[in-house]
């Protein structure tokens, strides 16, 4: 079946970096591909691992424009593309439903714009769901509005977790336990740049993002979602080693990693 690999689409924050895209990564084992969020500049770069059409499904952790807008050009690859034999599943949210209408009379005045294309399905937190040979479970995370980190299990065992976009909070290592990979975000320099009441906060330093990964125990720690040039790339890796001991790297677009047990 080969080996769980992730591939970074995109890795920049809600501002992105300079030729950079905004939150994406494809998950492939096997036949199996998978992408988790879908932020501004990252459905052009799916063609370049994967043809669009062989995808198995799409994941949205949460409905912040720089996870799940390039939906749109998705759709329009899939609609002018080549033709799938059945509607493309995408996970959403609980309510995303009802979200992605308001969105659809936004941008087309048409409330169902999307699903000639893609077969919307809501998530329930907690619960397994099968994509193709995947196992997802979707659970909740601090954030500025419902986000759901993944946890994702490949047919071999190897579990990669992402985190969303997250603040300090139980559920951020509870949901990475033991993973051997953890994508996590980075998108504070500072905590000062976040609220100041830690229970409105909705985002990690590399610090916390390194601690989260300590309580969990996990193998590897990938920094995603993270501001990006010389200076604040070092800051990333030195804060988050300060509170990790395992290895710890920033999440490269284009860039295909492989997940290891050891």
């Amino acid at each position: 079946m080969g080996p769980l690999t992730l591939t970074i689409l995109g890795a920049g924050p809600a501002a992105p970096n300079p030729g950079g895209a905004n939150s994406g990564y494809l998950v492939r084992q096997g036949p199996t591909a998978v992408v988790l969020d879908c932020g501004p500049g990252t459905a052009g770069q799916i063609a370049l691992h994967v043809p669009p059409e062989r995808l198995d499904g799409v994941a949205i952790s949460h409905f912040h424009p720089d996870h799940y807008f390039d939906l749109v050009a998705l759709y329009y690859l899939l609609k002018y593309g080549e033709r799938r034999a059945t509607r493309l599943p995408v996970w959403i949210p609980p309510d995303g439903r009802a979200f992605l209408d308001r969105f659809g009379r936004v941008v087309s005045d048409k409330s169902a714009m999307l699903e000639d294309i893609f077969d919307l399905r809501e998530y329930t937190p907690g619960r397994e769901t099968r994509i193709g040979d995947l196992e997802f479970t979707f659970l909740p995370v601090q954030h500025y509005v419902p986000s759901h980190a993944m946890r994702v299990r490949g047919n071999d065992g190897r579990v990669l977790v992402f985190s969303s976009d997250a603040a300090p909070c139980p559920g951020l290592p509870a949901a990475a336990q033991g993973a051997d990979l953890f994508l996590c975000e980075s998108a504070l320099l500072d905590a000062s740049q976040d609220e100041r009441k830690p229970e409105n906060r909705g985002h990690l330093t590399a610090a916390e993002a390194g601690a989260a990964a300590h309580a969990a125990g996990v193998k590897r720690l990938l920094i995603t979602h993270y501001r990006s040039g010389e200076d604040h790339d070092q800051h990333h890796l030195t804060s988050a080693r300060t509170t990790f001991n395992g290895p710890v790297d920033l999440a490269r677009p284009g860039v295909t990693y492989t997940i290891k047990r050891d």
